[in-house]
């Protein structure tokens, strides 16, 4: 049975805008689009999709079950390149099995790192609201940076472009010397919502070209966002005490499609928060160290080491996607305490952090390539 195609190149290319990933994939025409298609089409055409239930989700409006099935599909790839890797075997299996001439090697979970939904709500809020006044109000001698005081909904954005055009007509030409704290500010306030707008001098001799962007800067986004304790908490969820390893190696994989992961948040959520030691006895002298709140910590109730049957996690950074020919960055991060060691030639990282074992104790450092 041949397997179906998962995105079809369109009869009708389109140029944009798209209000999804599902769209892009869909529709788009650019070559990025279209090399995007080809991959996922390839790498569905060997994939074993019981009940169709990853071809649904990448059909699917649901840009998260779009991007989480595209994750699945890549790591399913990876996999099969040394040997042969079963989706969900069973129902106590990890979502991927690794067989070598039928012999199980290792278990592979994934795991899809998302941006905070409160967060990732407002930064999409205050994108559309940027692109809505970019689209409908042209810079002259200002331009603007708005800021948010209040949201309860969205505003009439007709309305708001008006009367935007019509408080940079009252402005008169900015003068050469106009200090920042002397730069004009106004507020539209509404039912719905409350916006402060600061104007900025536009310092050029040319007129504005049609696509030049009146908004210097968007809203900040006030959302605390950490990103390490989420990925934490997501890890031990994950750790592996539900899944039947038959006493092989299992590690993590992590596809970080939250933008403000990065390796640092990585590390702190794995082998536990920066902290410094302070010597009471001298406390003028200060050592670095970790707090032991990681996933791969030592505690008072797991004294040889938190969640030992998890041999590593894997790190695609940054939210990859199958646009280009560039490889992604896969990173990878033992667990010193690990019962089994993941196999090396399976998932082959571009950095690794190992566990180095001497007299003074267990640290961590990059293997040497």
């Amino acid at each position: 049975m041949i397997s179906p195609q998962v995105f079809p190149d369109p009869e009708e290319p389109s140029s944009g805008p798209f209000d999804s990933w599902s769209s892009w994939f869909r529709t788009a025409g650019a070559p990025q689009a279209v090399e995007a298609r080809r991959k996922i089409n390839d790498w569905y055409s060997v994939f074993d999709d019981r009940d169709s239930m990853v071809l649904s989700r990448l059909q699917g409006e649901d840009d998260l079950g779009v991007l989480q099935a595209v994750d699945e599909l890549y790591v399913h790839n990876l996999l099969s390149k040394t040997g042969q890797a079963r989706y969900e075997e069973d129902d106590h299996s990890p979502d991927f099995r690794l067989y070598r001439d039928s012999e199980y090697v290792a278990g592979v979970e994934l795991l899809t790192l998302f941006m905070e939904k409160d967060f990732s709500s407002e930064v999409s809020r205050n994108g559309s609201l940027v692109s809505a006044i970019n689209s409908r109000v042209r810079p002259d001698k200002w331009y603007v940076i708005p800021k948010v005081v209040d949201w309860n909904r969205q505003p009439s954005l007709k309305r708001l472009a008006k009367w935007l055009r019509d408080e940079i007509g009252k402005l008169a030409d900015p003068p050469l010397d106009l200090a920042q704290n002397e730069y004009p500010s106004a507020v539209y306030s509404t039912p719905e919502v409350e916006l402060e707008f600061t104007f900025v001098p536009r310092r050029r001799a040319t007129p504005p070209t049609e696509s030049e962007p009146i908004v210097m800067a968007g809203p900040m986004v006030t959302k605390f966002v950490a990103s390490d304790h989420r990925l934490r908490s997501a890890v031990s969820r994950k750790a592996g005490s539900r899944y039947e390893h038959r006493d092989k190696p299992f590690a993590i994989m992590v596809s970080v499609r939250d933008s403000l992961c990065d390796t640092e948040d990585v590390v702190n959520a794995l082998y536990g928060d920066d902290a410094i030691t302070i010597d009471l006895e001298n406390p003028g002298v200060a050592t670095p160290t970790r707090k032991r709140n990681g996933v791969f910590s030592i505690s008072a109730a797991h004294p040889d080491g938190r969640n030992r049957r998890l041999s590593c996690v894997f790190v695609l950074m940054r939210g990859w996607l199958p646009a280009t020919q560039d490889v992604p960055t896969l990173l990878r991060f033992d667990n010193p305490w690990a019962e089994l060691s993941f196999p090396d030639d399976v998932l082959v990282p571009a950095k690794h952090l190992v566990a180095r074992t001497d007299q003074s104790g267990t640290r961590m450092e990059w293997a040497r390539e």
